[in-house]
């Protein structure tokens, strides 16, 4: 692959490919992935509609589904090159799955059916501040009470702190094949501790159970209604 200075785009079959064939965080990132199933299953809530925003090629709808073998899933991104990856990924589960072409960001007018858990992964950051709360406060309005929300995603951190985590990172995950160009991600990411505190005032019960680097696992549940 010739690397150059132009920004990649999700809309790129060529660029998808080279991201998914070369994903040094997916081991690195099972982990808070089983994390949230144990959440589920240890809640109690029986799981029949799972919801994956961004969903790539579905490794972490993939998870879901084998855990909770009596659920649906819905996988929703915007990048039509990634859709044959993920039928492909998914083609184990049959017509569970549900293939959804649509912004995230336009969540509310998607017309998915409300659903126990819904959950992101390394898609959210690359929306502005405003667009992430409505993410939020749509996916709360989609779940039904009790159900579980998650975001494992790539998050600001203070001071000089991601220059260190970058300089280290390569040594627990191996650095990539081949260098990739960069993806647009126009706006400052905040912290994991500011978003919580979004998903708080939206009502969430919202905590960080995992954390690596400047990745973590926002974990959050909407209460019983009233």
């Amino acid at each position: 692959m010739v690397v150059t200075n132009e920004v990649a785009s999700w809309q790129e079959g060529e660029y998808v490919a080279d991201w998914v064939g070369d994903d040094v965080l997916a081991d690195l990132l099972s982990l808070p992935r089983k994390i949230s199933a144990a959440l589920v299953e240890a809640s109690g809530v029986r799981v029949e509609h799972v919801v994956d925003l961004g969903s790539g090629h579905g490794p972490y709808l993939a998870l879901l589904l084998e855990a909770f073998s009596q659920a649906r899933g819905t996988w929703v991104d915007s990048s039509p090159p990634m859709e044959p990856l993920a039928r492909e990924n998914l083609s184990r589960f049959g017509e569970r799955v549900e293939f959804v072409l649509g912004n995230i960001e336009q969540l509310g007018g998607l017309g998915l059916r409300q659903a126990q858990v819904i959950v992101s992964s390394r898609a959210i950051h690359h929306f502005s501040h405003d667009s992430i709360r409505g993410v939020y406060s749509a996916a709360h309005d989609l779940l039904t009470p009790e159900g579980w929300f998650f975001n494992l995603d790539h998050f600001g951190s203070p001071s000089d702190w991601k220059q260190r985590y970058r300089a280290i990172r390569d040594r627990f995950t191996g650095p990539r094949k081949e260098p990739l160009r960069p993806h647009r991600e126009p706006f400052e990411l905040t912290t994991p501790e500011v978003q919580i505190g979004w998903l708080r005032e939206l009502g969430f019960d919202a905590d960080i159970p995992w954390r690596t680097f400047f990745t973590a696992l926002l974990a959050g549940r909407k209460p019983q209604r009233d």
